[in-house]
């Protein structure tokens, strides 16, 4: 991947666990340890090196799934569109489908295969590092170009700048999009409500019914 070790941070409150999976990655990885999920909080607000997380589910303090939408729900990108990986014993459709709702990038069921565990990550941070990669390539000639001009700014020139920011989305991994949807709809619904009003396009009732969605959906990822 590259020359210096990707940094992982393992958060399962089984010590057994955790030292178990510290012990096959360390060869490939520089590995952090978290017995739940608020001390792995604590470990990703206080470390910006960590790349990729592994999680448990059920832990004391704070569970897995509060911790995967604590993480999505984070201002900071550099933290909120980290890698997760859901590592658990819990076999049912339930806990797979919310891991993924919460925010989650893949799942490994316990006993894992230590192959498979590093084929996972492996795969998980290549696609993290390439995302990224190729937003900063694309979002460096859209701020010099596209970027308005607060003193002269013009309809063609906002409608450009938003155009190249769908083209940038339409590039990304839709799992890197899925977790931040709700964040993308926030910030489109002032547009579309300017424009209401502005060009009087008479879709009051339609934005109505749009913000109690909006609203629903922020209120069960709260729940969650």
């Amino acid at each position: 991947m590259s020359d210096s070790k990707p940094h992982v941070l393992v958060v399962d409150d089984s010590r057994v666990v955790r030292r178990t999976i510290s012990k096959f990655l360390s060869p490939y990885f520089t590995v952090t340890e978290a017995e739940h999920g608020m001390e792995g909080w604590r470990e990703l607000r206080q470390n910006s090196s960590i790349e990729l997380v592994i999680t448990d589910i059920q832990m004391p303090e704070m569970d897995g799934y509060t911790f995967i939408c604590k993480i999505r729900a984070e201002d900071d990108a550099g933290l909120r569109d980290i890698p997760i990986i859901v590592i658990t014993s819990a076999e049912d459709e339930i806990t797979r489908e919310r891991a993924y709702a919460c925010g989650a990038n893949d799942f490994v069921l316990k006993p894992f295969n230590n192959k498979d565990l590093l084929e996972c990550t492996k795969a998980q941070l290549s696609d993290y590092r390439e995302s990224v990669e190729r937003v900063e390539q694309q979002a460096a000639p859209v701020e010099e170009v596209v970027m308005p001009n607060a003193d002269g700014a013009s309809l063609t020139t906002a409608v450009t700048y938003i155009d190249s920011g769908m083209k940038m989305l339409a590039g990304l991994n839709s799992n890197t999009i899925a977790p931040h949807s709700l964040a993308l709809v926030l910030r489109f619904l002032p547009l579309l409500k300017f424009c209401n009003a502005k060009f009087e396009l008479g879709m009051d009732s339609e934005i109505a019914t749009f913000q109690q969605r909006v609203a629903a959906a922020r209120e069960g990822l709260k729940k969650s």
